[in-house]
């Protein structure tokens, strides 16, 4: 349909309005003779505005003639503003309209008019086929440019005006899911939308349980610093406890292998004594003198192993722990045992 074409429609329409309002159905509930005119008036402010090709006012003035008063002619005018702003769904579904309504004589040399729109608008009119996963989502809804799909609607074809489109699907548990398509004019676009189910991250475990009576978190260092120890837990100076047990047990086994010689030695000093010759000679002092030095390593020995023995014991303090101190360093040989602290 050319544009003078349309303003001249437009004019007669104008003209004929008033009695293509009178011939239209009786509507379904009494309405009042002021809404009737007011209905009228604002149809033929739209059909002043079409004729001079100020489509998308007109189209405003026709939608709010016809929620007044439903008329086919109303129907029929609205088509055609909204086939020419662009809303050729919405243009096409009013064309149908206004065949399915009565016909009547002021406004029969329109049908021809509107089936021929009709055929050029079913060739223009695009179409998005949906493919949702899962389709059975609980709570699933589907949004054409944020226009909720009704859900039995999902597994047919949506007619959409040519042009870019946004479709999105949500459902309770899942992540949205969002695409944008760009339709041609009579085209059938496939859109999927696959959901994804939202990860719920682990709840964190409970925290100790903390009283009224504990410290606040800005209290000072000493104070903080005095928190008991939790048993079992490592001491924090494991390795100078360690140390301060070498030198004990170094001692104790020193000592004890010291007089385990000097007991041999004295031993074989007796043993010689008792084969020299004589009581008074010199093979009988040497082997007295050797028993005497077997006594002595002995008694080192044994000195060391004691010592070794109070190390360990007084070592500690009253709470059991070792002294942060220095260990003890000794030096031992067969006839002095020194032992600095």
């Amino acid at each position: 349909m050319t544009p003078r074409r349309t303003r001249a429609l437009s004019g007669v329409l104008a003209l004929l309005v008033a009695a293509a309002m009178l011939a239209g159905p009786a509507p379904a509930a009494a309405q009042s003779a002021a809404d009737v005119a007011v209905a009228r008036e604002i149809f033929i402010e739209a059909s002043e505005l079409a004729r001079q090709g100020r489509w998308e006012q007109a189209r405003e003035r026709y939608e709010r003639s016809l929620a007044i008063k439903r008329a086919p002619i109303t129907l029929y005018s609205l088509g055609v503003a909204q086939q020419q702003t662009g809303q050729l769904v919405e243009a096409l579904e009013n064309f149908r309209a206004f065949l399915v309504e009565p016909s009547a004589q002021a406004t029969k040399g329109y049908e021809k008019l509107a089936r021929q729109a009709i055929q050029e608008l079913e060739r223009k009119v695009a179409a998005l086929e949906l493919r949702l996963s899962p389709g059975d989502a609980a709570g699933l809804e589907v949004k054409i440019d944020g226009v909720v799909v009704p859900a039995a609607a999902l597994d047919r074809p949506r007619p959409v005006n040519p042009g870019d489109h946004t479709v999105t699907a949500s459902a309770p548990g899942y992540r949205e899911a969002e695409r944008s398509v760009a339709a041609a004019p009579g085209s059938r676009a496939v859109v999927v939308l696959s959901l994804e189910r939202e990860v719920v991250p682990p709840a964190a475990p409970a925290g100790p349980r903390v009283s009224s009576t504990s410290a606040p978190a800005s209290a000072p260092a000493s104070v903080a610093a005095a928190r008991p120890v939790l048993r079992g837990a490592p001491p924090s100076s494991a390795p100078d406890d360690a140390q301060s047990h070498v030198v004990p047990i170094v001692l104790l086994a020193g000592g004890l292998t010291t007089a385990a010689a000097g007991a041999a030695i004295g031993l074989l000093g007796v043993a010689s004594a008792s084969d020299a010759p004589t009581r008074d000679g010199d093979a009988a002092d040497a082997a007295r003198a050797q028993a005497l030095a077997g006594d002595i390593v002995v008694g080192a020995g044994l000195l060391a192993a004691g010592v070794g023995v109070l190390v360990m014991i007084f070592d500690r303090d009253p709470a059991g722990a070792p002294r942060k101190q220095p260990p003890p360093r000794a030096a031992l040989d067969p006839f002095r045992l020194t032992v600095r602290f």
